[in-house]
């Protein structure tokens, strides 16, 4: 009889952690729409998520930026950044119980400038830049706000420095959108 018992209990056991994965809240991997503001311009940021622990999760992301360029008071020409971004990221502050969660983090950084319409030719002499592919790393600094079981809203604040960018090696993105949690 205290076979059975045991049986019972082990079968019981073996049952709730299946359903108790399936009908959990989150899923290791979620995605992420964020517009951003750039100086004199905006962008857009496009991320995934896989979260490997409760603290830590690994980001790719592709960014899309757009901005025009000023150096004199007269003239002024665009040029639009490309970036593939590979992250690390762990948490620094959290509150469950509120649904807040603050993380830190960063990678490598590739990408494409492109200056100027791809035209070499300026109306002054004062630059020489042309489009090319670019190299660096980012930091990022990401608030989330959970808004739903499926749904967070992130506020992310991202520092990226280009070594070989001919035009602007630093640039900051501001922004704020929603991250959806696959299930």
């Amino acid at each position: 009889m205290k076979h059975y018992h045991l049986f019972y209990g082990l079968l019981l056991v073996a049952l709730i952690f299946p359903v108790q994965q399936n009908f959990s809240q989150r899923s290791n991997f979620s995605v992420g729409a964020v517009p951003s503001y750039k100086t004199d311009g905006y962008g857009v940021q496009l991320n995934l998520n896989h979260y490997h622990s409760t603290t830590d999760y690994m980001q790719a992301s592709l960014v899309a930026a757009f901005s025009k360029e000023k150096p004199n008071s007269g003239v002024e020409f665009p040029y639009e950044d490309y970036l593939f971004n590979l992250g690390y990221f762990t948490t620094i502050l959290t509150s469950p119980k509120r649904g807040i969660s603050f993380y830190f983090g960063g990678g490598p950084s590739v990408g494409y400038k492109y200056i100027n319409d791809g035209e070499t030719d300026f109306a002054f002499d004062a630059l020489e830049a042309e489009s090319s592919f670019i190299y660096g790393g980012y930091t990022s600094f990401e608030m989330d706000f959970f808004i739903s079981d499926a749904f967070s809203l992130i506020i992310p604040i991202n520092g990226y420095y280009h070594f070989n960018s001919d035009l602007n090696d630093s640039t900051l993105l501001l922004g704020a959108g929603l991250r959806y949690y696959l299930k």
